[in-house]
């Protein structure tokens, strides 16, 4: 089971939640503190105990009033 869940976070780029109940279609009679525990073994084994990288880590620069004026402007978006 930990193989698959590897497969799952590494390939499939699954989350720790997807994993989890994706792992369940694959293993029918397993527990969910089972499949929770592989999938905490499986992000520790691709991300080497890393902590998870936020998805959204770096700020966007529409979020800077400037350049989102620049950018509505240069689009020709109107009110």
């Amino acid at each position: 089971m930990i193989e698959k869940a590897v497969f799952l976070v590494r390939e499939a780029h699954a989350s720790r939640e997807t994993a989890v109940h994706a792992l369940l279609e694959y293993f029918p009679g397993s527990s969910f503190e089972d499949r929770l525990r592989c999938v905490h073994e499986a992000w520790d084994i691709v991300h080497r105990g890393a902590p998870p990288v936020p998805v959204y880590s770096a700020r966007s620069e529409v979020s800077d009033a400037r350049y989102f004026a620049a950018a509505h402007e240069r689009h020709a978006f109107t009110d």
